[in-house]
């Protein structure tokens, strides 16, 4: 479920139904702010539902499929919102958090339950602990060893290092836009800079793509009207809505602060085997690669071009992957492309039914050396001209590229498959084939996560976000943001989210910036919907 798709077939009947927040006064000091709680997408036969689904793209997948087998029905996608009253007050109640007793290993679908309360604290505890990785070969890798909590001096506050058990604050609220405060556990400065009223959410992208442009003076998010907006550092304000498909793949620009590139679309009606970019600024849009013809005289069905929504070029923006779709939606073959040279590099079709069927995603390591193919139940590293694949484990979860300090690209992961490295979060060195592991989400934790491993000039830093915690207090994982040297093992807690929702759209997705300085999370503020909004912590130097 990677994003809402709102263009459909021509010969599908859709209808949507939408509905909007609103506000409306309760009493001196109070507003009720009506919140999207839940969305629920169903295909409809004749205005009749014959299947639900929590996304539109599956939705859509299904209907599309519908209409194919039977021309003449009546098939539609209806979408259903319930929206829940909320109290914004000027004491508001302590934030409640979901139930953390489950063992279960992560799943994108996992539903939370029940609540439980946050307790108070604002001072870490001294129940920590941090863990040094262990160089390895995936078949020989052994428990890293642990050690007590550590502080040390950064220049807006000491940074707290390590497994950090400190509870966020049950007196946190949801700030004013626009305005900022310092994290009640660890003191950093963290600013709320969108607003999702009035809408279902207004959040960051996604963690393996940046939200800042290069030179930090815009961000850019996917807004709940199904398009992407660009933002102004500065004040906030609104640079340009972006008439971009709503899986359009964007990534900024690495060195023009004002242009973004994208794709025209995920799906057999609007894509096409051609590279775009806009200027989000003037809005002035053009087409900087077509690869029509040259992947058709390998691949003679290919129609359109698709890094899954998950994926990412190289740190340059010159190299890509894509997956090579046809027009019934399947994969159909791999290619790569230098954009720099404007070289096709390579197109394979050997893959067999099942990666077809079950390629997730794919991403260019941060030089241009390697193609990550993330399937179902195995990830594979491939040499730049797709040959040499090899296992990097046998599973496809959370994940991302970066570049280490060693000077090589690595592959960050969580590996939630019954392997040895099972529960641990592992860098794999693209060139040796060497295992590092992190931490163990096993240990006092279970809990979803995401990496971000997009701090190019920061490198042997990638940044973690949790989210759908599934172990009580005390723990020292949940809803929260940190960042991790790949290797030694430095373990530096940034913020706690605050964010609850167990909705796609909730999750936190947090995104660093090039040099680290700046990472980009999601919040719902405690509502447990899907209304979430960007956050910005302002980052000190790492140790």
């Amino acid at each position: 479920m990677k994003r809402d798709v709102w263009r459909v077939p021509s010969l599908v009947l859709v209808a949507i139904a939408l509905v909007i927040s609103f506000v409306v006064q309760a009493s001196a000091g109070n507003q009720v702010r009506f919140r999207i709680d839940s969305q629920v997408w169903a295909v409809t036969d004749d205005g009749s539902p014959v299947e639900t689904f929590d996304n539109a793209l599956e939705a859509q997948s299904a209907a599309s499929s519908l209409k194919t087998g039977s021309p003449e029905a009546q098939i539609g996608v209806q979408l259903t919102e319930q929206l829940v009253a909320v109290l914004d007050a000027q004491e508001s109640p302590p934030l409640t958090r979901r139930d953390k007793t489950s063992t279960t290993k992560r799943n994108k679908k996992n539903k939370r339950t029940t609540t439980t309360q946050a307790s108070s604290t604002t001072q870490p505890t001294t129940q920590t602990t941090t863990t040094q990785p262990t160089t390895t070969q995936p078949s020989t890798s052994q428990p890293t060893t642990t050690q007590g909590p550590t502080t040390t001096q950064g220049p807006s506050a000491p940074l707290v290092l390590g497994q950090d058990f400190t509870e966020p604050s049950s007196s946190w609220q949801r700030p004013a836009l626009g305005s900022s405060y310092q994290d009640p556990a660890y003191g950093l400065p963290v600013t709320r800079l969108t607003s999702a009223d009035g809408t279902r959410f207004n959040r960051n992208e996604y963690s393996r793509r940046q939200a800042e442009n290069v030179d930090g003076t815009m961000f850019l998010t996917y807004h709940g009207d199904a398009k992407f907006h660009v933002y102004s550092s500065d004040d906030g304000s609104l640079v340009r809505a972006l008439n971009l498909h709503p899986d359009s793949e964007p990534q900024w620009h690495p060195t023009n602060p004002s242009i973004i590139r994208y794709t025209s679309g995920s799906n057999s009606y609007v894509g096409s085997l051609r590279l775009f970019q806009v200027d989000v600024v003037s809005g002035q849009q053009q087409t900087i690669a077509d690869l029509t013809n040259r992947v058709q005289r390998s691949i003679p069905t290919a129609l359109y071009l698709t890094d899954g929504a998950e994926g990412s070029p190289s740190a340059d923006g010159n190299i890509y992957a894509w997956r090579i779709m046809d027009a019934s939606e399947d994969i159909v073959g791999i290619a790569t492309y230098d954009l720099g040279r404007d070289l096709l590099i390579a197109v394979t079709t050997n893959l067999t039914q099942s990666q077809r069927d079950t390629l997730d995603a794919i991403s260019v390591s941060p030089q241009g050396d390697h193609v990550i193919a993330q399937f179902n139940n195995s990830t594979l590293a491939y040499d730049i001209n797709l040959s040499n694949p090899t296992e990097i484990f046998p599973g496809g979860e959370h994940s991302d590229t970066m570049i280490g300090a060693d000077g090589d690209d690595y592959y960050v992961y969580i590996d939630f498959t019954g392997s040895i490295d099972a529960g641990w979060a592992v860098a794999y060195n693209l060139r040796t084939g060497q295992k590092n592991r992190l931490f163990d989400l096993y240990d006092s934790a279970n809990t979803s996560i995401h990496f971000s491993g997009k701090a190019f000039d920061a490198p042997g830093w990638v940044v973690a976000s949790t989210y759908n915690c599934k172990v009580g207090s005390p723990n020292w994982s949940c809803e929260k943001v940190f960042a991790v040297n790949i290797h030694d093992g430095t373990m530096v807690n940034l913020a706690h989210t605050y964010n609850c929702g167990d909705s796609y759209w909730t999750e936190t997705h947090a995104s660093a910036n090039r040099d680290l300085s700046r990472v980009y999370f999601n919040s719902d503020a405690g509502s447990c919907g899907i209304d979430a909004e960007v956050y910005r912590i302002d980052v000190p130097t790492l140790p």
